[in-house]
């Protein structure tokens, strides 16, 4: 997996132990050690990790929200008590409760509850599992990449004008492949984004908008190697604005 920034914020193994403890409850062990690693932040694009909480999902136990039968993994009731350990980009909960062997997906858009099991595979692998059942993929996203939330994030975006040389965003991306020496790549019909260890961030191309491109860096010291003000300046010399 490949970790956007070395800018960590670890969550303490004092502070997980405090909320088991507080809540009659056992984290589920490549949690833990994810956040005591990582942190929180996004994964691979599509997932956010986050601390264990509580209040998240006890209001959803007043609503018919979700499809609760036989069945169904957890009742309306046990939501009070379903602990929130991530949120997709969508909106979907990732959960567990005290009483209850496995992971909680309950979605944002649709009415079916789901159980995943618990594995000894690293957090990660189980997401990966989640993302290809739940959303039907044939493949996880690859490379694997995580986005550890801080303050240090800048970004900044640009847009591809027209001009009578201007270039396809996907030529452009390529172009700037071949200019610049990134550590990792992810492309798709979709996406491309260029990950750098010296910005601290990376280069994104929206192909599926035809014109936007975005800047994610941190103001990292002392880091040898190319820098964000390099990459603007092949941007805006390639016919791209930046967008205030």
């Amino acid at each position: 997996m490949y970790v956007v920034t070395r800018t960590l914020k670890p969550v303490s193994a004092e502070e997980l132990l405090r909320f088991e403890q507080q809540h009659s409850v056992s984290l589920p062990v490549s949690y833990r050690q994810w956040l005591e690693q990582y942190g929180e932040g996004t994964y691979s694009g599509w997932m956010n990790v986050q601390r264990p909480d509580h209040e998240v999902l006890k209001p959803f136990a007043e609503y018919d929200f979700w499809m609760h039968t036989d069945v169904t993994p957890v009742s309306q009731q046990q939501l009070e008590d379903c602990i929130s350990i991530g949120s997709s980009v969508d909106g979907d909960f990732l959960a567990i409760h005290p009483e209850i062997d496995g992971l909680l997906w309950l979605p944002r858009h649709d009415e079916q509850i789901t159980l995943w099991k618990h594995t000894e595979s690293e957090f990660g692998d189980t997401l990966d599992r989640i993302y290809c059942g739940y959303y039907g993929q044939a493949e996880t996203i690859k490379p694997s990449y995580f986005e550890p939330w801080n303050e240090l994030r800048n970004h900044t975006f640009y847009h591809l004008e027209d001009h009578k040389d201007r270039t396809s965003i996907q030529h452009l991306a390529s172009l700037c492949q071949a200019q610049f020496k990134w550590d990792a790549v992810m492309e798709n019909e979709y996406t491309c984004k260029l990950f750098m260890a010296s910005i601290g961030g990376y280069l994104r191309f929206n192909y599926a908008n035809g014109r936007e491109i975005a800047l994610f860096y941190e103001e990292i010291h002392g880091v040898e190697g190319t820098t964000d003000y390099d990459i603007e300046h092949f941007l805006l010399a390639h016919h791209c604005r930046i967008m205030n």
